[in-house]
């Protein structure tokens, strides 16, 4: 606290002034928590020390009915001689007892002769010393002490007695009397006011440095207004919890306030109980007096003196509280009775002043069902400010709305509000949306009236895995595509291609005469189409950074703004604009509550970081991720971010952290969407780190039989041709690994990373002068390409330098059979099977291979022996073995 010592002083002198023979007054103003009360209490302990009588009594707003309270206090516990201690008890004791017994006579001249005699004995104890009577609080001092106190003021020019009133800043009945006259008594007025930001600086600075202090200062200034008791509670609170400089309101804090609100007069209290419940969760800078004093039922005048009192405290600005901790202490001490009450009276006042629906809704929250019953225009007004939240971002507001609206519909309202509600869970909660789903799920479906309600249960359903429902809203859009716009048509295509489905629903025909160019929205669509081709032109940049600056989280699938970045994290681009966007979209899914955008996009920007080579970051991305959307809250999504924790594992050799994220539940994939195939592949490389190569084979070949299936075989998605040469390579299948490194690098529209990650695994298998040049242009590729994770893989090979063994494919290792030629293993039974009179593609369905593998193995071949074809095959290869047989590579 302020130490208070110029005031002090004052009293001090008035004390000294006093002793001389020149008694004096002295009022201390403040509101609450000033420190009056402190001060009070310090002077009359320093008066007593000095030798004074002192006469001290606090009033209390409860005991004010009590006539003659304070004056019974004042002398009970005085420490005066025996003899004027008997004569003053007897005098108070026996006028209080002829008052409540109505004995006396009543009136001015009984009470006059009172205070004479009792202000007598007070000059006789002057006589021997100066007495100094304090009383604090004195506005709610009762009616016979007040005007005792207003008798003795016109005593003290002669008399060595010291009149020491506190009382609030702020008029009550005897205040005009006892200020009046001001040049009739020698005293002083000390008004204790608020702390400036000096102040505030200089206290904190006791605990910490003078920078910090100075830095802070503003801030607890702004949050406490420079209320001295305030700021010293938030420093008891702020050393009870940890040596942070940001105020932070605690157990103390909270005490201080509900103290002072509860010893605040009724009409004070109304007011206040009525900002509280008009403050929480306000917009509004102002609150209105005039609708203060309807809920109140005063006057207007009555509200602004109230607030301009707790606004020279501190604790209110603009007729609002300070900070939302002190509101909430004011609302808390409420039973839930009175404050459903509050709310129910502000919530009517404010549907008859026509005011907004949001300020409406807010009360209307705090009622349970059988209230919120009573008012007829409850559901409108909850529905449409519902509605207004969602649009504005607010999304919790939004579904608490909705949930009440739900809970007072009509049967024939319920479905709309239903689906409203389920449209608010899912930017939020998409496990909760699935509950909300699930039992009405096919009148859902049946029900929709427009595209983008469609769109959201279908999202709904890939998430749930539920390949009924998805079959069920697919056949629904197929047969009513009128109900979709261009842009929810083209959503609908990204996100079923995004899940492995084909939408087959057809643009609806555009109205008869229309000269109207046809919709850029198609063409978005089918522009980030390229993705899944892995063929990109600036047609798909243009289309995917168009997408992300036209759609806002929540109304659209996230799976579109995905594709989008996707697109442009893999379209080759020198300085890919992707992590920018993602960023963008982060920070956009944040202001508008869409936790559900904001976690997925996470696990987006740690893929995209973890393509860099940045593994531990990555992980550190994901598990915010996972804070913000627990785990049984993805559905089948759960597998990207599970995909992206066991590919940064595996990058680290962190095999503690791989056994952590293979016991993750991820659900079985029915549908091969981006994620769940990177998460398939993901389980593979894991298995590879942790040297479980058939079970990587397994996941492997099952992605790359999933994608061929699918007729989405491409190496951005998973290059699983790739990985599954990395695992053959570890099993020793050298000729198996080298196929399909050449199988891939064959196919047209190879990228520049799958080459470069192709070039490193064709290294292993590779004589040594050649590997050396194809480590080195796999750095290149991909160093251009930005590919960190790959990149760090190559330079580990690098670094590992040494022989490593190899077979190579039609070259001589060791010598054949008289020096021949030699066959790998492959190629072996490539030849055995041709030389049978099979064709190339049944030769690729009996060795599970390509027909171009098949047609790659055969041209080696002929060009090794030196023949044209197959008709030549079986003559040229018993000449040169000179044994009917064929000479096999060891």
């Amino acid at each position: 606290m302020r130490d208070r010592r110029a005031e002090l002083d004052e009293l001090a002198g008035l004390l000294s002034d006093c002793a001389a023979g020149t008694g004096a007054l002295s009022v201390i103003t403040g509101g609450l928590g000033s420190g009056k009360t402190d001060l009070v209490q310090r002077f009359v302990g320093e008066a007593a020390r000095s030798g004074a009588v002192t006469l001290v009594a606090t009033a209390v707003r409860s005991e004010q009915p009590l006539e003659g309270g304070v004056l019974d206090q004042l002398f009970r516990g005085a420490k005066i001689l025996p003899g004027p201690a008997e004569r003053i008890a007897r005098l108070v004791t026996g006028y209080l007892e002829r008052q409540d017994a109505g004995t006396s006579a009543r009136g001015v001249n009984a009470e006059t002769r009172f205070f004479r005699e009792l202000t007598g004995i007070l000059i006789e104890l002057s006589r021997d010393a100066p007495v100094v009577l304090a009383v604090d609080d004195l506005q709610f001092a009762d009616g016979l002490s007040q005007r005792f106190v207003l008798h003795l003021r016109r005593w003290l020019s002669s008399a060595r007695l010291l009149l020491v009133l506190g009382e609030w800043d702020r008029p009550y009945e005897l205040s005009p009397r006892l200020h009046s006259h001001a040049g009739a008594t020698a005293g002083t007025r000390i008004h204790l006011g608020l702390l400036s930001v000096s102040d505030i600086a200089e206290q904190l600075a006791e605990n910490r440095s003078e920078q910090s202090a100075q830095q802070h200062a503003p801030e607890w200034h702004r949050v406490t207004g420079g209320n001295p008791a305030l700021v010293r509670a938030l420093l008891d609170d702020l050393q009870e919890s940890c040596p942070d400089e940001s105020p932070r309101p605690g157990p103390a804090t909270a005490a201080l306030a509900l103290t002072a609100f509860q010893h605040v007069d009724p009409v004070t209290q109304r007011v206040v109980k009525a900002m509280a419940v008009l403050d929480e969760n306000c917009d509004a800078e102002v609150v209105d007096p005039e609708l203060v004093a309807r809920l109140c039922g005063i006057r207007t005048h009555q509200v602004r003196q109230v607030q301009e009192f707790l606004r020279e405290s501190g604790i209110v600005e603009k007729g609002r509280f300070r900070h939302p901790a002190v509101a909430a202490v004011a609302a808390d001490a409420m039973g839930a009775v009175e404050r459903a009450g509050w709310h129910r009276r502000a919530a009517e006042e404010l549907h008859r002043r026509g005011a907004a629906a949001a300020d409406v809704a807010r009360q209307l929250r705090a009622l349970d069902e059988p209230a919120l019953a009573e008012l007829p225009w409850a559901v409108t007004v909850l529905r449409t400010a519902g509605e207004q939240a969602l649009r504005a971002g607010r999304v919790s507001t939004a579904v608490s709305s909705f949930e009440l609206v739900r809970m007072l519909a009509d049967e024939s309202e319920v479905l709309d509000v239903t689906r409203q509600l389920v449209r608010a869970l899912w930017l939020t909660n998409p496990s909760a949306s699935t509950a909300l789903v699930q039992p009405v799920r096919t009148e859902l479906c049946d029900g929709a009236r427009c595209g983008r309600d469609l769109l959201v249960l279908l999202w709904l359903a890939f998430g749930m895995g539920d390949g009924e429902l998805v079959d069920r809203v697919l056949t629904r859009c197929r047969e009513n595509s009128d109900v979709f716009d261009p842009q929810a048509l083209a959503e609908l295509r990204v996100l079923c291609r995004f899940h492995g489905v084909d939408a087959a629903v057809d643009s609806p025909s555009e109205p008869g005469g229309t000269d109207l160019p046809a919709d850029p929205w198609i063409d978005v669509a089918e522009a980030l189409g390229g993705f899944w081709t892995g063929v990109f032109d600036s047609r798909s940049v243009h289309a995917a950074e168009h997408v992300l600056r036209s759609t806002r989280p929540g109304e659209t699938a996230p799976e579109v703004s995905a594709t989008a970045l996707l697109v442009l994290a893999y379209a080759g681009e020198p300085a890919s604009p992707a992590d920018e966007w993602c960023a963008r979209v982060i920070d956009d899914a944040r202001s508008r509550g869409a936790v559900t955008w904001q976690a997925l996009f996470e696990v987006v920007r740690a893929q995209l970081v973890l393509r860099r080579g940045d593994a531990v970051t990555a992980s550190r991305l994901v598990e915010s991720a996972l804070g913000l959307l627990p785990a049984q809250s993805w559905g089948a999504s759960i597998a990207y971010p599970a995909g992206v924790l066991l590919m940064a594992a595996s990058l680290l050799g962190d095999h503690e952290a791989l056994d952590e994220a293979l016991r993750m539940s991820v659900p079985d994939a029915v549908f091969d969407n981006v994620m769940s195939l990177f998460h398939l592949r993901a389980r593979g490389h894991a298995h590879l780190a942790q040297g479980r190569v058939l079970a990587a084979v397994s996941d492997f070949r099952e992605c790359g039989a999933r994608m061929e299936w699918h007729g989405a075989d491409v190496p951005l998605v998973a290059p699983w041709r790739l990985d599954l040469a990395e695992a053959s390579v570890a099993l020793g299948r050298y000729d198996t690994a080298r196929d399909l490194v050449t199988d891939q690098l064959e196919r047209p529209g190879t990228d520049g990373r799958t080459r470069g990650i192709a070039l490193r695994i064709l290294a292993e298998v590779s004589p040594v002068d050649d590997r050396r040049v194809m480590l080195a242009e796999s750095t290149a590729l991909l160093s251009a390409v930005g590919d960190g994770f790959e990149l760090a893989k190559t330079r580990k090979r690098c670094a590992r330098g040494g022989p490593v063994q190899y077979a190579i494919e039609g070259v001589e290792v060791g010598g054949g059979v008289h020096g021949s030629p030699t066959l790998s293993d492959s190629e072996r039974k490539v030849v055995e099977l041709a030389i049978a009179g099979r064709t190339n593609r049944e030769i690729s369905r009996t060795l599970y291979i390509t027909v171009s593998t098949v047609e790659q193995h055969l041209t080696r071949v002929y060009r090794k022996f030196g023949i044209s074809g197959r008709a030549r095959l079986r003559e040229v290869l018993d000449r040169k073995t000179g044994t009917g047989g064929m000479p096999v590579g060891t």
